[in-house]
């Protein structure tokens, strides 16, 4: 019951018009501040660790339990001396617990707080100087602000002091590592009463909210931090964080974010950051080294945000409403999901989204960085940027898998097997080759492609991959499959966790796969987890349903060495070694759970017109529509129907039978007329150049033409 009150008194907080018309500024951003805090807070669970916390008290304000001259880059341990203080003020100065005024309890806090400025301690990664320990010193001093009684005014004004000259510098940050150093600054604002930092604070808060070509929200609505790094989740939810905790501090005040720029924060929440949350769980490859922690791809902490943006945006309230009843588990992963395709032409990524399911497809391009391994995370995910897919049904295909992953197959990616997966030359920003990568989209359907060639640490292998996206199924065609690599090449089609029996086609008959490892040459389907696997031109189709074996500090050793084994299912195209000209095509089909679903689907309605090094095509039949990837300038043609480009280019040809309409975008970037020409329908001839110059930040945006 007195958690339920703390948070209405919390939400009332904002949602009042002013809160309290007798506060001044400082008073009303401190009172909702604490009122945050507080809600967030279990009594009984900050009275035993009050409890706990004093049979390692040490005498000179230290507890014997915590090592203070740690260095580690994650999970710095001194930083437990400064979390445990703050759950000692909370006790001190929140009613119903033993320990609410207590005197020793206040002299612990006072002891504990002078031990630490005197300490000193730092860590060797920046973040926890100037963000996680001012931040948390920060809620301490004005939470102990409403205390019986008082820090010393001596100890408070040292401690603040240290916070301004150890703290960091939030005009020289970008992103949210602006927002997090902000953070504090406002916290020291409100304490020392100081009218020219809090203006400059609230003018750094909100700085990100605007469109850029380096670190923060991109043209195409993605986000990028440590260089032009996809991360809509991971810094994206920093950015989300700190941006609504400085909308809903200051809401109603001068200081409040102004329309323009919370529309650009919204837009970017609801058709990115959302976007790639299916159900409560994330896309794994828009995460950056995040992915290697536990439970990380479950995004609990999405919920308040979008609690937040319904109290900024009451317009928006049942959008948000309804995105928190897919992410609370209330409703299922599709509910109230619209159908969207999107290339996000400046991330190097596209996301194709039905109320059935949700496919993401990552890349890397010249323009763009790979994805990263800093700090002693991710160490295993070179492969993660070479067009990984995401395939998700209800959103937890991939939760934890990480561990015990085979990483040199990961879903969608053409590479070798190797035994040991490479680490990129730079672990925070390496640049990825390509300079063919992106696609087409009409906003329903997309076509996108990766011109893959990698000749870094033995891979040598280069691949021309495009996928294909309607909206019952995903085409994905792989041509010039050429490597010099001494390990086999294989197309991962996915490797997720074993959630059902996997049950094939071959020859007409079905049958239940154990888990095991099997090979197969001449399979029409397969069927796991809901998702089916089409294989139109057979393969050497390897599957496995094994149990596999890992840890979590094999690729994060930041983590616990916790060991980890899980059911994988995995499924993938052997391409054999040292391939030449090597193809493969496959169509995922998913929500399908039977093998009668599988068998009712009619696979006829796709057809694959081409797939070698000049152009891929597909037809949908049903749609009455051409996707097509031209790698380098030529003509195709069938049924009567030429189209001719005298560039490489990325079109969709939709409604073909009636009223054309014609997107095009170039996935080379190259700022330059493409002329296009299309004959054969109606009996006429139609020339459009396409004119992509002077594009800037938008030269791999899809345009639209009409044709006659």
């Amino acid at each position: 019951m007195k958690q339920i009150f703390l948070m209405l008194s919390y939400i009332l907080s904002f949602t009042s018009i002013y809160a309290d018309e007798s506060k001044d500024v400082y008073q009303l951003i401190s009172s909702r501040i604490t009122a945050e805090a507080q809600a967030g807070i279990n009594i009984e669970k900050i009275e035993k660790s009050v409890t706990e916390g004093l049979k390692v008290y040490n005498q000179d304000g230290s507890f014997s339990d915590i090592n203070y001259e740690a260095k580690d880059r994650t999970n710095w341990p001194p930083l437990k001396h400064i979390d445990r203080l703050t759950t000692f003020v909370f006790a001190y100065t929140m009613p119903d617990n033993k320990y609410y005024k207590d005197c020793r309890v206040y002299e612990i806090i006072e002891q504990g707080l002078s031990f630490w400025y005197d300490r000193n301690p730092e860590c060797s990664n920046w973040w926890y100087n100037q963000i996680a320990e001012p931040q948390r010193i920060g809620i301490l001093l004005l939470q102990m602000q409403t205390g019986e009684k008082q820090l010393p005014d001596k100890l408070v004004t040292k401690t603040l002091e240290r916070m301004r000259t150890d703290g960091g510098d939030a005009t020289k940050q970008t992103g949210p590592n602006k927002t997090d150093i902000a953070l504090h600054w406002l916290y020291r604002a409100c304490l020392t009463k100081d009218a020219e930092l809090l203006r400059l604070t609230m003018e750094q808060a909100f700085e990100p909210l605007h469109y850029t070509t380096g670190e923060g929200i991109q043209y195409d609505n993605s986000y990028a931090q440590h260089g032009k790094q996809l991360y809509i989740i991971g810094y994206g939810d920093e950015l989300l964080k700190g941006v609504t905790k400085f909308a809903l501090y200051t809401r109603n005040t001068e200081f409040q974010l102004d329309r323009k720029r919370l529309d650009i924060f919204d837009k970017f929440v609801r058709e990115s950051y959302l976007q790639v949350i299916r159900g409560q769980y994330c896309h794994f490859n828009v995460m950056g080294r995040g992915m290697s922690r536990i439970n990380a791809t479950k995004r609990g902490n999405a919920i308040q945000y979008c609690k937040s943006m319904a109290i900024l945006l009451p317009g928006r309230a049942n959008e948000y409403n309804e995105a928190i009843a897919r992410l609370s588990g209330i409703k299922p992963s599709g509910y109230y999901v619209k159908p969207s395709s999107t290339v996000y032409f400046e991330g190097d990524y596209v996301l194709h989204i039905r109320p059935e399911f949700s496919f993401g497809v990552r890349t890397v391009s010249s323009r763009t960085l790979r994805n990263e391994y800093g700090n002693g995370e991710n160490l295993d995910t070179y492969f993660v940027s070479d067009g990984s897919t995401n395939i998700a049904i209800n959103g937890d295909e991939y939760y934890n898998i990480f561990p015990v992953w085979d990483w040199s197959r990961i879903p969608g990616v053409t590479a070798p097997a190797m035994d040991s997966v490479p680490k990129a030359k730079n672990e925070w920003q390496t640049s990825g080759t390509s300079t063919f990568t992106g696609g087409v989209s009409d906003g329903l359907y997309s076509a996108y492609t990766y011109m893959y060639e990698d000749n870094y640490a033995g891979i040598n292998t280069s691949a021309k991959k495009s996928w294909f996206f309607f909206d019952k199924e995903i085409v994905c065609l792989g041509s010039g499959i050429n490597s010099s690599a001494a390990f086999p090449i294989n197309t991962t089609i996915n490797q997720c966790l074993l959630q059902s029996d996997i049950i094939v086609s071959e020859g007409g008959k079905e049958k239940k796969l154990g888990n095991k490892s099997y090979s197969f040459n001449n399979l029409k389907w397969v069927l796991q987890g809901g998702i089916g696997y089409i294989l139109p031109t057979g393969g050497n189709v390897n599957i496995s349903g094994v149990e596999q074996n890992g840890s979590w500090k094999r690729i994060n050793m930041g983590q616990k060495d916790i060991k980890e084994k899980k059911n994988v299912f995995s499924l993938w195209l052997d391409h054999g070694v040292r391939p030449k000209q090597e193809t493969y095509a496959y169509i995922v089909v998913p929500d399908k759970h039977t093998p009668q679903e599988m068998n009712k689907y009619d696979v006829t309605n796709i057809k694959i017109l081409s797939n070698n090094e000049s152009v891929q095509v597909v037809k949908n039949m049903k749609l009455d529509m051409w996707q097509m990837v031209f790698f380098k300038p030529g003509s195709f043609s069938y049924e009567g129907t030429t189209v001719t480009v005298d560039a490489p280019c990325a079109i969709i040809l939709n409604k073909m039978s009636s009223g054309p309409i014609m997107h095009v975008a170039d996935p080379g970037h190259k700022q330059s007329i493409i002329n296009i020409e299309i004959s054969g329908l109606s009996g006429k001839t139609n020339k459009i150049a396409c004119d992509f110059a002077n594009t800037g930040v938008y030269a791999g945006k899809s345009k639209s033409f009409p044709i006659e």
